[in-house]
């Protein structure tokens, strides 16, 4: 049987069995997997399941699907792949899959035309979890610069008053 395995955000370290023909994944709640991210479509993909052939395929989403860092419309899944929509990773796994076996340079994704482009809400995605947030330290170095300067600027004042 195959099975989803979140790797990323809310769905990390959740298991989702793929026991139908269709499976589907989004932010609406008659989704197999509701993922919770304001970059995921209502419907973002559906993987559909044909004997042991399965089939990941993007549903127009306004951000698009991305299948081991290609933006892809549609492709053939096989262990290990990993599916990114949002900031969200999803690793496709499963031990009944048939793997395709490619031709000369035939691909087994069809990518999207145009340069792949990461969405903005990828910048913290990372297999090892969530990047942290730098914006803090970077405020608290300008607090502390600050009051350096007006220090600085003080004693410059004090220093020129007494000559």
């Amino acid at each position: 049987m195959a099975i989803l395995i979140g790797m990323s955000g809310a769905l990390k370290g959740q298991r989702y069995e793929i026991e139908r023909d269709e499976f589907f994944v989004g932010r609406n709640t008659n989704n197999d997997i509701i993922a919770d991210d304001p970059a995921v479509s209502g419907q973002h993909f559906c993987i559909t399941r044909s004997g042991r052939e399965y089939t990941l395929c993007d549903l127009g989403s306004t951000n698009g699907t991305r299948l081991n860092g290609q933006q892809v419309n549609r492709s053939r899944l096989k262990p290990k792949d990993i599916i990114q929509i949002g900031a969200l990773e999803i690793m496709f796994d499963g031990t009944d899959v048939d793997v395709e076996e490619t031709v000369g340079d035939q691909p087994r994704v069809e990518v999207v035309s145009g340069v792949p482009v990461a969405p903005p809400a990828l910048g913290g995605v990372s297999p090892f979890g969530a990047r942290k947030d730098s914006r803090t330290a970077w405020i608290w170095l300008m607090v502390v610069l600050g009051l350096f300067v007006v220090v600085a600027l003080v004693f410059f004042v004090i220093r020129i008053r007494n000559v």
